[in-house]
């Protein structure tokens, strides 16, 4: 596989996006924009039953950048853990998701969308996220990539997986700019687990990464704190330091040879 290449600066620029999508949440709707760029839209998505602050668009000249955050409120952990599969609604043969995540995405991509139509023709478009963000991030990039919106630039951190192994299929081959930052410590990239039987209905899912995975390894010693954001942040700037940087591939899907075999 031919591996994109990466712009660090970028990737940190973003990063520190979503850093202030939580400091967003947490001081009820401040945060600090970035000096070169004007504010387009903040984002609020419901969560179960509320809206919550999940995030802003901004822009320059050359570009927009739509940010989300992570899993924050006693809500978010419930939607994390909605993980029966729906169909997403906003692509043929698009496959199925993860049913929370989804269902904070319904709440707030018309607005998103409406955004990046009136700028896709003549800004790059980027897409991030961290944690549960980076899957609103990732099924932000999939609808509008499908629908020919754009070819959205989308960079994750510690995001869950999405959907199901159709979904990552059709995501491989549509979303051609996707990075997606990985701490070989931090546990929640292998989340949902690849296979989840809902009972007692005896259901039987599967979950998948999408492309392409970056890792470094930053051991925090806890599960939280290998996950945090902060710890996104000295993994990345320790990649741009390190300018011979090889990414490690450990991430390799654990179904890749039983989907051969099905193939077969």
């Amino acid at each position: 596989m031919k591996f994109p290449s990466i712009d660090y600066d970028i990737s940190l620029e973003l990063l520190e996006c979503c850093m202030e999508t939580y400091r967003q949440w947490e001081s009820d709707g401040e945060f600090m924009i970035p000096a070169n760029y004007s504010l387009v839209s903040t984002i609020k998505a419901c969560a179960i039953v509320e809206l919550e602050w999940f995030g802003f668009i901004i822009e320059n000249e050359a570009s927009v950048i739509i940010a989300f955050r992570g899993t924050k409120s006693d809500l978010d952990w419930l939607a994390d853990l909605k993980i029966e599969q729906e169909l997403f609604p906003f692509a043929m043969n698009g496959g199925s998701v993860h049913s929370g995540f989804l269902s904070i995405y319904k709440s707030c991509r018309e607005m998103i969308i409406d955004i990046v139509k009136q700028r896709a023709t003549t800004k790059k478009i980027y897409i991030t996220g961290h944690s549960l963000g980076g899957s609103l991030a990732t099924l932000l990039a999939f609808e509008l990539a499908n629908s020919e919106i754009c070819n959205p630039n989308i960079y994750t951190f510690g995001s869950p997986k999405v959907g199901n192994i159709k979904f990552k299929e059709k995501y491989d081959e549509i979303v051609r700019q996707s990075i997606r930052f990985v701490n070989l410590y931090d546990v929640v990239p292998l989340l949902p687990p690849f296979k989840v039987d809902v009972k007692p209905i005896k259901i039987h899912l599967e979950y998948v990464q999408v492309q392409n995975a970056i890792t470094f390894a930053v051991n925090k010693s806890s599960i939280a704190k290998s996950h945090h954001i902060t710890t996104y942040l000295e993994g990345v700037n320790k990649m741009k330091k390190q300018y011979d940087y090889t990414p490690t591939f450990t991430y390799k899907l654990r179904d890749e040879d039983e989907m051969l075999e099905e193939k077969i």
